[in-house]
């Protein structure tokens, strides 16, 4: 997977997303990031992968029990990959006003661990209609495979920033 080729793609996604209502839940928005990420996977290359909301990473199969909001991977199968084969992209979601700083951790922290036990090379932390990730209190492992960013619809224009680890 090339960030490169995915970053600018995501961030076109991210743009699709126009309705105010989405801007009100973590599952409203959740719905429409999936479809639009739905429309660019085809330009990703990434083949056989799919996009899913709230997959369970049960503790028997993979060593931890996360439940991502959203994850693009090519679903397991014992006949071809491992668990930890074939998996691109694990975002978390986070309505600003719902979040705070310990809560910013503990998803930096599943993310992370997504990324130790199931080879995620890229974990996405998104903030809608916030002002704060936190990222730069996260002091976790992995940090360098994380970002965040800060989501608002004002005006009827999407505006968000891109926090990298530096």
């Amino acid at each position: 997977m090339n960030e490169n080729i995915f970053i600018p793609k995501l961030e076109t996604a991210i743009n699709g997303i126009t309705h105010p209502r989405f801007y009100e839940s973590e599952r409203g928005y959740q719905g429409a990031l999936v479809s639009e990420l739905n429309k660019i996977l085809p330009d990703l290359e990434l083949n056989g992968a799919i996009v899913e909301q709230e997959y369970q990473k049960r503790i028997e199969p993979h060593g931890i029990r996360i439940r991502p909001d959203i994850i693009i991977h090519v679903p397991f199968d014992s006949n071809n990959n491992s668990r930890s084969e074939g998996n691109f992209i694990a975002i978390e979601l986070k309505l600003g006003s719902d979040l705070t700083e310990r809560q910013a951790a503990a998803d930096y922290q599943s993310l992370a661990l997504m990324c130790e036990h199931l080879s995620y090379p890229l974990a996405i932390f998104i903030v809608i209609n916030g002002s704060e990730t936190y990222f730069e209190k996260y002091s976790g492992p992995h940090k360098d495979k994380m970002k965040a960013y800060i989501i608002n619809l004002i005006d009827g224009a999407v505006v968000f920033k891109n926090i990298e680890y530096t």
